[in-house]
């Protein structure tokens, strides 16, 4: 009976002493890749006009992958500085001292591992395909606008690889009025004048029809003029009509697309990281101070970098070698907490 007492006490305050290193390392790291992903949201108002709910929104549909990528590490790295906390304070030692094995304060993080893990897959290969779709649509439908939102009397605005400049235009009827545009191309230059234009679309390809003007065309120093009463000019960037794809057609395209099949590979090795890394945090989270060096930044450091370099190289050559990887990697942890704890303590 007083062994389970005992045994709840340690648990609760394994438990807060976890949770506070865990929002001491997560909260600043979410805070930093926020700031990181906004600048990289504001950049995209260079192009195409954003209001701060839409700025929000981006950031909505970003905050997922951030997620994904950043609980994993934090969950390890505050696991191994909770348990290098408490044998620095002496507490390991009392708690093993009392009948408390190592193998027990393992097992009382199994549920914080599957619990993470689960959520970890519901992030990798339920939200994250979402919010990814979500986030090419919005950026087509925004760069689709911008160009259909092309001013009067301003001058860096840009038709496909055509700068554009006009007069006047009505808005009503999406009329515009004396336009000019000029597209230099190595050793040529091209000017395209005319009265009139509007906007057309046209099987999903966005163009600008052009009415009554004369069209330029300048090269070693020779200049050949064309007049016109009709001429249609498209958008020729990489535009693609968006299509979007639910979570079975999304995964089921990695039978036949590698880089998909590399994408969910990469995401299932890192759901599991939790679990794989979880002998490592007791391997050197866990130690006598007196007798022992600390090697528990050292092992963050490297444990992560060596799963996540191992995993992203070899990925897209073989799935079945990435999964032999984590297992691999699982069993030597396990190696290292029996022989570096389990069997001293």
């Amino acid at each position: 009976m007083g062994s389970r007492a005992s045994m709840s006490l340690t648990s609760g305050y394994l438990f807060r002493s976890f949770s506070g290193m865990f929002f001491s390392i997560f909260l600043p790291i979410i805070v930093i890749g926020s700031l990181i992903l906004f600048v990289r949201i504001a950049k995209l108002t260079e192009v195409t006009q954003m209001s701060a709910g839409e700025m929000l929104l981006m950031y909505g549909y970003s905050l997922p992958t951030i997620l994904f990528y950043t609980l994993p590490v934090t969950f390890f790295a505050a696991l191994v500085l909770t348990l290098n906390k408490l044998s620095n304070d002496f507490e390991s030692v009392v708690l093993f001292s009392f009948g408390i094995a190592p193998s027990r304060l393992v097992r009382f993080f199994y549920p914080f591992v599957m619990l993470l893990i689960a959520l970890l897959m519901l992030l990798s290969l339920g939200l994250i395909p979402i919010t990814k779709q979500l986030t090419k649509s919005f950026i087509s439908y925004k760069s689709m606008h911008a160009v259909l939102n092309i001013e009067a009397s301003q001058f860096g605005q840009k038709f496909g690889d055509w700068l554009v400049f006009l007069e006047s235009k009505e808005k009503e009827s999406n009329t515009l009025h004396n336009i000019v545009l000029y597209n230099a191309k190595p050793h040529q230059e091209q000017i395209l004048v005319a009265k009139m234009g509007r906007f057309i679309n046209e099987n999903g390809v966005l163009g600008l029809m052009l009415n009554n003007g004369q069209a330029y065309s300048i090269e070693n120093d020779t200049v050949d003029q064309v007049d016109y009463k009709v001429m249609k000019i498209y958008d020729t960037s990489d535009y693609k009509p968006f299509t979007y794809q639910n979570l079975m057609e999304y995964w089921a395209s990695a039978l036949h697309d590698r880089k998909r099949l590399k994408d969910m590979v990469i995401f299932l090795a890192i759901s599991l990281f939790p679990l794989a890394t979880l002998y490592y945090a007791f391997a050197y989270g866990i130690l006598h101070p007196r007798y022992q060096k600390n090697y528990g930044y050292l092992a963050i450091l490297l444990a992560t970098a060596l799963y996540y370099g191992t995993v992203s190289a070899i990925a897209k050559s073989s799935a079945a070698a990435s999964g032999v990887f984590v297992l691999l990697f699982t069993l030597v942890g396990a190696v290292l907490f029996y022989r570096r704890v389990q069997r001293r303590f």
